[in-house]
């Protein structure tokens, strides 16, 4: 007869099994993300690495539902393809429809953690925040299901995305990873926040919310948390002209100092895209 102490032993190596594996899955997507920009042309990045970070995050959320590291890293991965990968916008709808159905799934493990803690998943953002903020990799999930949603909307088209709710969406899961960790990815949640101050359309008793103020003070201080990233001073210089036409001398030296200064090797294809951006609005604005 196996004794306790035969059967315990028995039983964590089991569990270290079956855990290695996983590990392994998740540490091959990372591998396959950091080498992301691998072939890229300037922008425009290779489909082959990203596609193989996301299978890897694929199956390690197969073997278990409730890997919010995992979660949060696969809608990441869905991002960067959709932004930098993809050479249509027919490609970017599919693949941000595709992402949107694995943010429900991410967002559904990480309700099934917040009611383990007794807190409903459609709770007011400061409950749910606060409880999450004792939840590993939970802000990074609200973070990434944000953008895709947000990308979701730009190949759809605002007005009609914001009639169905994106809008809402973006804000309440941008403000809820903003409220757990403000200094997540470089201040992205503010960043997040004022671009979709920004850019959404005024439509009362829908988004009559959005304000250009508020995209300011967002994006500044995105900015503070990350000075150097190229895509925050290219949102905020646009966000300057869109509240004050005036300030169009400030934002080209905020664009020109985006494209003079160094770019990230761990974000060279990100950085090259926010350069292209920059120097666009310098030549519709005839600077």
């Amino acid at each position: 007869m196996m004794t306790t102490a035969r059967f315990n032993a028995r039983a964590i190596a089991a569990a270290l099994f079956l855990t290695v594996p996983l590990f392994a899955q998740v540490a091959d997507g990372d591998r396959h993300y950091a080498n992301r920009a691998e072939g890229a042309s300037g922008a425009q990045a290779k489909a082959a690495p990203i596609d193989a970070a996301i299978a890897a995050y694929q199956r390690a959320i197969a073997a278990n539902a409730n890997d919010l590291d995992a979660h949060g890293k696969l809608l990441r991965a869905y991002r960067f393809k959709g932004a930098y990968a993809a050479t249509s916008t027919d490609q970017k709808k599919q693949i941000y429809g595709t992402a949107k159905t694995a943010g429900e799934q991410a967002l559904a493990a990480v309700g099934r953690a917040l009611t383990a803690k007794g807190v409903k998943p459609d709770a007011p953002d400061k409950t749910v925040a606060t409880a999450a903020r004792a939840i590993n990799d939970a802000a990074e999930v609200y973070l990434w299901d944000a953008v895709n949603w947000g990308e979701w909307a730009l190949a759809y088209g605002k007005l009609a995305a914001a009639r169905q709710g994106a809008a809402d969406r973006i804000r309440r899961e941008a403000t809820i990873a903003h409220l757990i960790n403000p200094k997540l990815e470089g201040g992205a949640p503010s960043r997040v926040l004022g671009r979709l101050h920004d850019q959404t359309p005024r439509i009362p008793f829908i988004t009559g919310w959005a304000s250009g103020k508020e995209a300011l003070r967002f994006l500044e201080e995105s900015r503070k948390h990350d000075p150097a990233n190229k895509l925050t001073a290219v949102f905020l210089a646009e966000a300057m002209v869109s509240n004050d036409s005036s300030s169009k001398q400030k934002a080209a030296q905020l664009l020109r100092g985006a494209i003079s200064s160094p770019v990230d090797p761990a974000y060279a294809v990100e950085d090259a895209a926010a350069i292209a951006d920059a120097k666009a609005l310098l030549k519709k604005w005839g600077m």
